[in-house]
């Protein structure tokens, strides 16, 4: 906000009138992936300095912009840069994994940049006296290049889990520019004063971005094919990932951005498109083959978009595949009939939760466990509502990928099984991790939680601070008499019981610890005996002891009094039981 002001009329201070020091030509005309235009554009004066007219007003220009351009390159070769490592040793990899897999406060940074980038870059016209119109300008395509490898290195890096939804917008802000023409950023970052910010510019997309688009052909195209197989692998059914494959459906069909994408990419595969290409053709339907877009010609645009291509990946065997292509007909086809197949599952899963929560709800003992509050029922509605959201967001998708791949042909009514997955091979099968998924989702009881009872995440019905001030309690006194508990808990004898009735029992805890090579590695631990408080924590119990106190306080009982009846009870109910257990046992 202090050296990339959004607004044109605000200048980076400190001012510097007779600074002399040396400042060297901008990077932007030293950098070997700038586009190249005609030769019209190639001099800029307000960043070279190399006209020989207005000496003054351009060194003026410098003195001022330099610290701007010099920021803006360091966030850009910091936070954007990527880690290179040989992918011939897989070991070392997963040893380093998380240093070359990005941290989400990172992806978080970087998107805050590309916004504030784009806000920047769209005020160039605002103010053409403006000394940083040049720096302005040429911001946003300094970026581009650097994002866009920084992008796909995320895109193929990032775990299969919900936290791809960061990733996922970072790379949409990146392609939607015209999301922050009006310096919608600030509103951005407070989302409280406008909660429609996002769905109110998403229409904003006109003919004036197509230079965007051609420019920066392959951060559309090429990371939208990596990103679609990652939903081939995912649980669409599940709340996360189908919102993040509605949010992808719904900024690629924009009004003007897939044929203005599509049309590009037939000029580019289309060997003799420079030959034939229609000035005073529209583009009238998903099959046109005519490479202009609403009165204006794009075959301008495509050796742009070529040289896009091929300066974004440095990969010298690299080939674009189209996205449009007869061969991808199929491909496309799949992934429609499995979004539509996930839409049938939610909806039956919405009626599966729905049932079971009414059954759960049911009696009276339900009505008095829902008075103390004594369920889970703040998350029982957040998933009803989740379920229940679902299959609307996986039916607007349908519609949305139907018309960005031009499908017109109706889906089947009924899910699709694809019962060849269960013998094909792993390496020709890319639903394979998708049907290992289905697999452990059918046998959720087996999953269990290992680690120590005590630590297991505060439920809704528990007291935050309760649990926690319970569990320091209990550990300091279990350090305390960690012996003596063990020898009453080895007792056969009348004590013995009791102790049993009281202590938690010894347990084998599993949890996982990284060794000095990063490893992940499974270790063991057995628990002795030991007292437990956690119980005492639930919002239940302090509702139950505070209508005691009153009750017993109306009849002018003190608090101490309270509490030794409350003991007395509780005692009175642990001998009960141990005796009880005591006497079967020994009359078997």
């Amino acid at each position: 906000m202090h050296f990339l002001p959004s607004d044109p009329n605000v200048s980076v201070l400190p001012h510097i009138p007779n600074y002399s020091g040396k400042v060297g030509i901008a990077a932007p005309l030293q950098s070997s992936n700038r586009p190249l235009y005609s030769p019209s554009l190639l001099l800029i004066p307000d960043l070279s300095g190399m006209s020989n007219q207005h000496t003054s007003t351009q060194s003026q220009s410098r003195n001022e912009v330099w610290r701007s351009e010099t920021v803006l390159q360091v966030f850009i070769d910091i936070w954007m840069s990527v880690e290179q490592l040989s992918s011939r040793n897989v070991e070392i990899y997963q040893r380093n994994y998380p240093v070359v897999c990005s941290s989400p406060e990172r992806v978080r940074t970087v998107r805050v940049l590309v916004k504030h980038i784009h806000s920047y870059s769209a005020k160039h016209l605002a103010d053409p006296a403006s000394r940083s119109s040049a720096l302005r300008k040429y911001a946003r395509q300094i970026m581009c290049a650097r994002a866009y490898s920084y992008v796909k290195h995320l895109v193929t890096t990032w775990p299969l889990d919900a936290s791809f939804r960061l990733v996922m917008e970072l790379w949409l802000s990146l392609i939607q520019p015209w999301r922050y023409t009006d310096n919608t950023i600030n509103q951005d970052r407070f989302p409280v004063s406008n909660n429609n910010q996002e769905e109110g510019n998403a229409n904003n997309l006109d003919a004036s971005f197509t230079q965007f688009i051609a420019e920066n052909f392959p951060s559309y195209t090429c990371i939208f094919q990596l990103v679609i197989p990652r939903f081939m692998r995912l649980d669409l059914t599940t709340y996360k990932n189908a919102v993040m494959l509605f949010r992808l459906g719904k900024v690629f069909s924009q009004q003007h951005l897939v044929p203005i994408l599509r049309n590009l990419e037939q000029a580019i595969t289309d060997s003799s498109a420079g030959l034939h290409i229609s000035q005073d053709a529209s583009y009238n339907s998903a099959f046109d083959q005519s490479y202009t877009y609403n009165g204006v010609a794009l075959n301008k645009w495509v050796a742009i978009a070529k040289q896009a291509i091929s300066e974004f990946n440095h990969t010298a065997n690299f080939e674009y595949e189209p996205i449009w292509s007869e061969n991808k007909k199929p491909f496309s086809m799949d992934f429609l009939k499995k979004i539509y197949s996930a839409k049938l599952a939610a909806e039956k899963n919405f009626e599966e939760v729905t049932a079971r929560l009414n059954k759960q709800h049911e009696g009276v003992w339900a009505s008095i466990k829902h008075w103390f509050m004594m369920g889970n029922y703040d998350e029982d509605e957040i998933l009803l509502e989740e379920s229940k959201k679902v299959p609307s967001y996986l039916n607007a998708t349908v519609h949305y990928f139907a018309d960005i791949f031009g499908i017109n042909s109706v889906l089947p009514t009924e899910p699709i099984v694809d019962d060849s997955l269960e013998h094909s091979s792993f390496a020709n099968s890319t639903n394979f991790p998708y049907s290992i998924t289905n697999k452990l989702r059918s046998k959720s009881t087996g999953v269990q939680y290992m680690g120590d009872p005590d630590l297991m995440p505060i439920s809704s019905y528990e007291s935050t601070i309760l649990v926690r001030m319970l569990y320091q309690i209990s550990s300091r006194i279990n350090e305390m008499y960690q012996d003596e508990f063990s020898r009453l808990w080895a007792r056969n004898d009348f004590w013995g019981f009791v102790t049993r009735e009281i202590l938690q029992k010894p347990c084998t805890i599993h949890t996982y610890v990284k060794d000095v090579t990063n490893n992940q590695n499974i270790v063991s631990q057995n628990l002795p005996a030991r007292l437990s408080l956690r119980r005492l924590g639930s919002q239940a119990f302090v509702v139950w002891v505070t209508i005691g106190y009153v009750i017993l306080k109306m009849f002018s009982f003190s608090g101490f009094t309270y509490l030794f009846l409350i003991f007395t009870v509780w005692f009175l109910f642990i001998i009960t039981k141990a005796s009880l257990k005591m006497i079967r046992i020994m009359q078997h």
